[in-house]
């Protein structure tokens, strides 16, 4: 069960980077990738002679733009927090936002070239050809609409991964955790299923990313999971939680048979730790499941059975 190597999609990517990224920079974002789509759209009809330039036009388009932003920011949010909430898909952002802007442009381009390009005059029209042409215009704008949110979100992700601290992949391993861990703890506690957790908590994770910088220790970190997962079984479940600060190592066998596994991990490390220099301080240890545990973050709390290299 590798949560970190296995199963990443661009919208997990996009799900934890709002989700748990500073508010003020996901809006920012959004209105970056926003006005960035506008003004493509916009100076390639000015461009094409499709329309004209029109300084309050394009303030309007402009303004309209940042709402738009924000508006689908929030929406995200709204969205990916039902999920976590349901364990559902929803999709609520590319319905709203961009199918209405869409909408009207489509209208305006379907009324500049009528009025423009060929000559079209709009008071001769029947109802019934109005109907289809705001039809057409409808059909593509749904079109169009899934064509610029695939857009936005791209800008929009790549953007806010580059101005967030977050560590996505340590929050998707750690969602991955905190779900499975209680079905764990109650399938011990109700059939008797042997259950150890094995936490490498590195103390100093703090100064290391200041010394090293973010970025880099992330693809470090990432390089280290997946050493680690080459190593261990493919049914325990690896996983970074605490903003990256511990690694977890969640087993079906008794704690007496833990140890071995943990003491590869703290190997990998102490490999990782001379590969690239990076001085991490940890600590090692193993925690078994006993009957009078009352719940699973008991597990988590215990001091547990301290875990060293053997030199």
């Amino acid at each position: 069960m590798r949560a970190t190597i296995y199963s990443l999609t661009f919208k997990d990517k996009e799900r934890f980077l709002t989700l748990f990224s500073n508010r003020m920079i996901t809006i920012i974002c959004g209105i970056i990738s926003s006005i960035f789509l506008f003004l493509i759209v916009y100076f390639s009809l000015v461009w094409l002679n499709i329309v004209s330039f029109n300084l309050m036009s394009f303030i309007g388009h402009l303004l309209a733009s940042i709402f738009i932003g924000i508006l689908a920011v929030y929406l995200k949010l709204l969205e990916y927090r039902l999920e976590m909430i349901s364990y559902k898909e929803a999709n609520i952002h590319d319905i709203i936002p961009n199918f209405l802007y869409v909408f009207l442009l489509a209208l305006f381009i379907l009324y500049i070239v009528a009025y423009y390009v060929i000559s079209f005059d709009v008071r001769k029209v029947k109802v019934e050809n109005i109907s289809s042409l705001v039809i057409i215009a409808l059909i593509g704008s749904i079109i169009f609409a899934y064509m610029i949110a695939s857009a936005w979100s791209w800008i929009y992700v790549n953007i806010l991964n580059y101005f967030s601290d977050i560590d996505w992949v340590s929050k998707f391993d750690e969602d991955a955790f905190y779900r499975i861990l209680p079905l764990k703890f109650y399938e011990s506690k109700r059939y008797h299923v042997p259950l150890s957790l094995g936490v490498i908590e590195f103390k100093n994770y703090n100064e290391v990313s200041k010394k090293v910088g973010k970025r880099r220790l992330q693809k470090i970190m990432l390089e280290l999971m997946e050493n680690v997962n080459a190593e261990l079984r493919f049914v325990d479940l690896i996983s970074r939680i605490d903003e990256g600060r511990k690694l977890v190592v969640l087993m079906n066998v008794p704690v007496s048979s833990s140890v071995v596994p943990v003491e590869r991990v703290v190997k990998i490390v102490e490999e990782i730790n001379s590969k690239y220099n990076i001085g991490f301080d940890y600590k090692a240890k193993v925690v078994g499941f006993t009957p009078d545990m009352i719940s699973e973050m008991d597990m988590l709390k215990s001091e547990g059975e301290e875990v060293k290299l053997q030199k």
